[in-house]
């Protein structure tokens, strides 16, 4: 029986061939369960005061990891909006704590956790929030150039590669009243996405879309959590995005009804601990979740 330590010893060489590729592949799994990029717990949020007070959150709990699109449904008013709001910081709750990223985001100061969202975070809302005076790839450009300090020509490539990802490579030099509101939500998506954002936070990012441009749109957030390792959590009441998931959080009257767990991959693992090679090194070794 060959250590394991010989299997992962090969990880940093050369790509292996012959006996070494057949051993690889007999290679045991490696338990590994990553560390929430997001979490809430015990989360209360109210609005109103005496006897008009109304609760949208009632103590809910969830933790989100890194490399993961999750989906927040239920129906209407039943706190979705609110909870994407306290998790991203911008709504303080009433009670309870977010940790994000290894941080305590309501113990920040507000210029620390300004700094906080300019550098981590991007939101997708249902209003679009562009620029009238820009088009469509100078409302991708200024965020590389004010936010990462990106060259003009690095700026211009990364905007019209995301333009070209969600079909707007025509579209580039229009501004917004130019635009159809499709057109003009699928801009503020690639505006949001375009600095590989660490933690997206999206309010029914396909609810202006038809299917089509709707399926561009969960391919990019999708390619976003799983090819760069954001955390992704969206807001929906698409059924269709669903398949697209690798959890699903249900939610009714303030509180966290389910969790549906992610799907199985084609291998039988967990998708999100099935590990492609990456390009120019070995193979990876394959991760596995006991809990699944």
């Amino acid at each position: 029986m060959i250590p394991l330590s010989r299997y992962l010893g090969r990880l940093f060489r050369a790509e292996p061939h012959g006996s070494d590729r057949l051993a690889l592949r007999a290679a045991p799994a490696v338990v590994c369960k990553p560390e929430p990029a997001l979490k809430g717990e015990e989360l209360f949020r109210s609005f109103g005061t005496g006897d008009t007070r109304s609760y949208a959150l009632k103590g809910v709990s969830a933790d989100f990891r890194p490399g993961e699109l999750n989906l927040l449904m239920g129906p209407s008013g039943s706190g979705k909006s609110t909870l994407l709001a306290v998790l991203s910081g911008l709504l303080r709750p009433d009670a309870g704590a977010v940790g994000a990223l290894g941080r305590s985001v309501w113990q920040m100061g507000e210029d620390e956790m300004e700094r906080f969202r300019l550098r981590h975070c991007s939101y997708i809302f249902q209003g679009y929030n562009l620029f009238p005076a820009l088009t469509a790839r100078e409302q991708l450009e200024i965020v590389l150039k004010w936010g990462e300090g990106c060259s003009a020509r690095e700026a211009r490539d990364r905007a019209d590669r995301v333009l070209g990802q969600l079909g707007l490579s025509r579209k580039a030099h229009l501004r917004p009243a130019e635009m159809s509101g499709g057109e003009k939500q699928r801009v503020a998506i690639g505006r949001a996405l375009v600095k590989n954002p660490a933690l997206v936070f999206a309010d029914e990012p396909t609810s202006a879309l038809d299917w089509e441009n709707g399926q561009q749109v969960i391919n990019l957030l999708t390619e976003t959590a799983r090819e760069r390792g954001a955390m992704v959590l969206v807001v929906t009441h698409d059924p269709r995005l669903t398949s697209y998931a690798d959890r699903v959080f249900e939610l009714a009257d303030g509180q966290l009804e389910s969790e549906a767990a992610p799907a199985a991959s084609g291998s039988g693992l967990p998708r999100e601990y099935e590990h492609l090679p990456l390009a120019g090194h070995g193979p990876r070794v394959r991760l596995y979740n006991p809990d699944h």
